[in-house]
């Protein structure tokens, strides 16, 4: 029988950070750290990320059927109170959410919608999810569970809820692995907990629009892994010079995402995207039901341009000074954020807050030091809450001491040293930059995160991994102020800079290393070697449920979509069955001129098409004869992912729009002449190909005042509709329409532009 073959060892010895096992399973139920004398015909250690901490491989399998069931423990389905305990959110989620949460998951993987049942009654084909597990293994903390997979069933039993469900993921990923073997899973038992509290993924969405269906999809890729925190930066600017040199500092670009209806902060908000109270309620509600916190930041009293330009009386009057920093010698700006923080702090479940504290002003240190100690104490007066900030001390030199209960990320020696934090008695994260930054387009950090750097060299604790031995430079992996660490993704260049599914691809590939680590850290990656394990952590990553950014249609081979209309209708010829539809009038007619059969678009006709877009590798070819009455605007190609347009309001150039940014190619389609379009995109860029020849690359120009240079994007083909279901579709003739899964060049463009007309440009 088939089965992923990856075997780390028969059995692991953990060595955990969370302490020594204080109460031992009874021998029935120990999970032995011993080879057993059949220990040659034991299942090996399943592969899933992060690894299990322990595995006792036994004999045989266990297979998932369409009649498995999900079988809660009734005295714990809603919960304990160690739920709440160890969680930053408020009411967090129960063992009965998780399980639907789990039961969705399983019916994206294999089609099957198990029954979820509250029961104590459980078959050989059934999963068991019960509580309780503390009491005989205080090593496995408050996020550790056994799985255990036998001819009985599959059971998993957690310290809390949370914990259940790391268990149902890593069953899930099983489960991934095996769709070719019919579901079927190794017997064997597991005993599984992480070595650091926070395990964290940081996005700011401040300077990126991203869709509320994004950040979900963004919590379905970390908590797929095991992150359990996820922090949002809600509100930032592009990085500014001083007044004296940026006369126009008030004009730029600022982003604050939160969208109150109370008159005093509703103006704040951004017109392109925001979010409502109930937005965040119901997002947070997902967040919890995928074993996740939400960690909130309004990012002051630096990175305040969104308050800053309306109320420029409010930012520091110094010509030396930036325009996006809050004069904290001024009372009004006080009275301002403590407004501002109870307007919002009810909108979030967490217990601790992020205020951000970064980047001010270094003359004003101890004014500084005094504002994060202030609301320290605000949030614990008004609110009972805590609070954490960016590690700064360094650079905002002063007498005033900040106060030790306030949680630190540290993400830059320039501003913190965070051997010197804990010394101080500081809790400390690892969001140590540039080994965990990622900031798309960028010189100075990771554009794309190099996850085989991670998975060979970073550790939680390692703050240096050029010096990973050096005590001052790095921490005992032990340390108890050390709450763990992640990655993040800034977006210092924009919302132009990048598209939702190149951004999607950049924070997804580095997730599964980090998860490595910061859950079973070194050991799991001694035992296996990166070339190994990114295959298979690359046969997760795409089948991740929940998680549709992606975009890579299934396809039997190269060609996605084939239409050449030949039939009279919109038949798919790439095998794939992807058949289009006539809307609104479009219709096949004789097109004449070596082209057959071809469809007549109007501006209120389209073809609909099953796929929504493609991402890279791909490229896209048609062949177009536009009328000459073509509507500015006029669409050729569009998706919920972007649009192709024959021109502009402003001129007949063929335009990439994507994520409401325009990219320009300098085509121009001539009228009443057959021409073909052409696109591929190969990770790096996208190459556009007029008449079968290259003839652009998309550009778009980073105008910030430390870049000022173009830079080549890599767009996502829009395939849902061929014109426009909004009114305003391309007029004219349509033939030839197809979709690779891979990119092309030129050469092959002329090829496959032939393949569908007997005719030339």
């Amino acid at each position: 029988m088939k089965r992923v073959s990856i075997v780390l060892l028969a059995a692991l010895v953990a060595t955990s950070v969370m302490g020594t096992l204080a109460s031992p399973i009874p021998d029935d139920d120990v999970v032995s750290l011993q080879p057993s004398k059949t220990s040659s015909c034991a299942n090996p250690t399943p592969f899933v990320i992060p690894s299990l901490q322990e595995w006792k491989g036994a004999k045989g399998d266990w297979k998932l059927s369409k009649g498995s069931r999900i079988v809660i423990d009734p005295a714990f389905a809603k919960g304990i109170p160690a739920d709440a305990k160890h969680s930053f959110m408020m009411n967090p989620a129960n063992l009965q959410q998780y399980a639907a949460s789990f039961q969705s998951d399983i019916k994206q993987v294999t089609g099957w919608d198990l029954q979820v049942v509250v029961s104590t009654k459980c078959g050989k084909d059934d999963i068991f999810l019960t509580l309780g597990a503390d009491a005989k293994d205080a090593k496995l903390g408050n996020e550790g569970y056994i799985l255990d997979i036998d001819k009985k069933g599959v059971s998993i039993q957690a310290t809390t809820s949370r914990g259940a469900f790391w268990g149902t993921r890593t069953l899930l990923q099983m489960l991934i692995l095996a769709n070719e073997n019919n579901y079927s899973l190794p017997q064997g038992k597991a005993r599984d907990f992480p070595n650091y509290g926070e395990r964290k993924f940081m996005q700011d969405i401040a300077r990126k629009p991203i869709p509320m269906s994004d950040l979900k999809e963004y919590v379905a890729l970390t908590s797929f892994y095991k992150f359990n925190t996820y922090h949002i930066h809600l509100n930032d600017n592009p990085g500014m010079q001083n007044k004296a040199l940026n006369k126009e500092w008030a004009s730029q670009y600022s982003g604050f995402r939160l969208k109150s209806d109370n008159p005093a902060f509703s103006m704040y908000a951004n017109n392109d995207t925001a979010y409502t109270k109930q937005d965040m309620r119901e997002y947070q509600d997902f967040v919890k039901a995928r074993g996740m916190d939400l960690i909130p930041e309004i990012d002051t009293p630096a990175h305040s341009l969104c308050f800053t330009k309306f109320h420029p009386e409010w930012s520091i009057q110094e010509a030396a000074a930036r325009g996006d920093w809050l004069d904290l010698g001024n009372q009004e700006v006080w009275t301002f954020l403590e407004n501002l923080w109870t307007e919002f702090v009810g909108w979030f479940d967490s217990r601790e807050i992020h205020i951000g504290a970064d980047e001010y002003d270094a003359t004003k240190g101890d004014l500084a030091r005094k504002f994060v100690n202030h609301f320290h104490d605000y949030f614990a007066t008004n609110f009972n809450r805590t609070i954490r900030m960016w590690g700064s001390d360094v650079k905002l030199p002063g007498t005033i001491e900040i106060n030790k209960d306030i949680h630190t990320d540290h993400w830059d020696w320039t501003y913190s040293n965070p051997v010197d934090l804990v010394k101080r008695g500081h809790k400390v994260s690892n969001l140590n930059a540039p080994d965990v930054y990622m900031v798309p387009r960028s010189q100075s950090y990771w554009d794309y995160i190099d996850d085989k750097k991670i998975y060979d060299l970073w550790l939680p604790h390692i703050f240096d991994i050029f010096d990973r031995t050096n005590s001052s430079r790095n921490l005992n992996p032990n340390e108890p102020l050390l709450t763990g660490g992640g990655f993040a993704n800034w977006n210092d260049f924009l919302s132009e800079s990048v598209t939702r599914v190149e951004l999607y691809d950049r924070v997804s590939k580095p997730a599964g290393a980090f998860a490595e680590k910061l859950w079973a850290g070194e050991k799991s990656t001694s035992n296996i070697s990166y070339d190994e394990w990114a295959p298979l952590a690359k046969k997760l990553r795409e089948n991740i449920p929940g998680v549709t950014l992606t975009r890579r249609p299934a396809s039997v081979g190269q060609f996605v979509i084939s239409y050449d209309f030949e039939d009279g209708g919109v038949k798919d010829k790439s095998g794939n069955g992807y058949d289009g539809k006539l809307n609104n009038g479009a219709k096949v007619v004789d097109a004449g001129e070596g082209h057959g059969k071809a469809v007549q678009l109007s501006p209120n006709s389209f073809i609909s098409t099953p796929v929504e877009s493609i991402g890279y590798p791909y490229a896209v070819g048609l062949w177009v004869k536009p009328s000459g009455n073509q509507a500015a605007n006029a669409v050729l190609l569009e998706s919920g992912d972007g649009r192709l347009l024959v021109s502009n309001s402003t001129s007949p150039t063929v335009i990439f729009e994507q994520d409401g940014n325009k990219y320009n190619t300098q085509i121009v389609l001539p009228a009443d002449t057959w021409s073909h379009i052409g696109f591929s995109a190969d990770g790096t860029k996208t190459t556009v190909f007029f008449n079968m020849r290259r003839s652009a690359m998309v550009h778009y120009y980073n105008g910030r005042w430390d870049q000022l240079r173009n830079e080549t994007m890599v767009v996502t083909a829009p395939l849902r509709n061929i014109g426009s279901a909004n009114g305003n579709s391309f007029n004219g003739l349509v033939d030839g329409v197809f979709a690779l899964n891979r990119a092309s060049f030129g050469g092959e463009m002329a090829f496959l532009g032939k393949r569908y007309a007997n005719a030339l440009p």
